[in-house]
């Protein structure tokens, strides 16, 4: 009789272990040797900003120098990376830099093509002594906990941004302050432009504006964005409007169109805010 028991029990104990799941472990994606980004789950982060503590690890896909991150395969195909050369003539200047531009992106034939650039801190202030150490000091301050500004009129107010461009930020929306591996940074959704443009699908991009923690790179990510609520272009707000007229009244449209951006669900947007805010918060930056 106590056999019998034995064995039951036993057969009782390997019944349970039966139907116990195993936590599987993620594979590991290894930087591929090719400009094709492999398939695999991509990570998510919720439209709220997360301590940089908090962040789990993050699998990186893609490397360009110094520059990892992940890249869901639904955002791009592929990239191309580039070592752009020092340049300190003409308005738009820089010193050499990793510039990665995504190659099949989700949307194309835009105003900025999708790109990452890492610029060195340091050698940006040997050309620009004037104007980088007080952007510097303006992003530290944001990520750092400082108030978040409120958009007020077109031109009057902007958020730290690089690279220099020879047009202005017309406005800004969509801010959040977002942790990245190896550091921290904004984002938020803008058009440059050397008039009153109308905000637009062809214009308006997706920015993330980043240091790292040791302060010697800055991050900076412009990556075209469509919401429907937004026309085509600019042409088909301003065809057949008196451009006077238009103008005039710039500052309150603008106004307008930034609260109607900012009340858009994340999902609203395509790509989405949250598989951007995604692909942001996974950079690594190997000094």
């Amino acid at each position: 009789m106590k056999r019998l028991v034995y064995f039951l029990i036993i057969m009782s104990i390997l019944m349970f272990a039966c139907n116990i799941s195993l936590p599987s472990t993620p594979p590991v994606v290894t930087t591929p040797t090719i400009v094709s980004a492999p398939t695999g789950v991509s990570p998510t982060l919720a439209d709220t900003p997360i301590p940089a503590a908090t962040v789990p690890p993050i699998t990186t896909n893609i490397t360009c120098n110094n520059l990892s991150f992940y890249l869901d395969p639904a955002l791009a195909s592929g990239f191309n990376c580039e070592t752009v050369p020092e340049n300190t003539q003409g308005m738009e200047v820089n010193p050499q830099y990793t510039d990665l531009t995504l190659q099949g992106y989700i949307l194309s034939d835009k105003f900025f093509p999708a790109h990452i650039a890492v610029y060195p801190v340091q050698d940006f202030t040997n050309i620009l002594p004037d104007f980088i150490p007080s952007r510097v000091t303006d992003l530290q301050t944001l990520i750092g906990g400082g108030p978040a500004p409120v958009f007020t009129t077109s031109f009057s107010t902007s958020l730290p941004f690089l690279p220099v461009f020879n047009a202005a930020q017309v406005f800004f929306a969509r801010y959040q302050s977002i942790p990245f591996v190896s550091g921290s940074g904004i984002r938020f959704l803008t058009e440059f432009a050397q008039y009153s443009a109308p905000v637009n699908n062809y214009d308006l991009f997706y920015t993330y504006q980043g240091l790292t923690y040791d302060g010697q790179y800055w991050v900076s990510a412009i990556l075209p964005i469509n919401n429907p609520i937004l026309p085509v272009n600019a042409d088909s707000v301003l065809s057949g409007a008196n451009q006077d007229e238009f103008n005039a009244n710039f500052e309150s449209y603008i106004t307008d169109m930034v609260n109607q951006l900012n009340s858009q669900t994340p999902e609203s947007y395509g790509p989405t805010l949250t598989a951007l805010d995604a692909l942001v918060s996974s950079i690594t930056i190997q000094p």
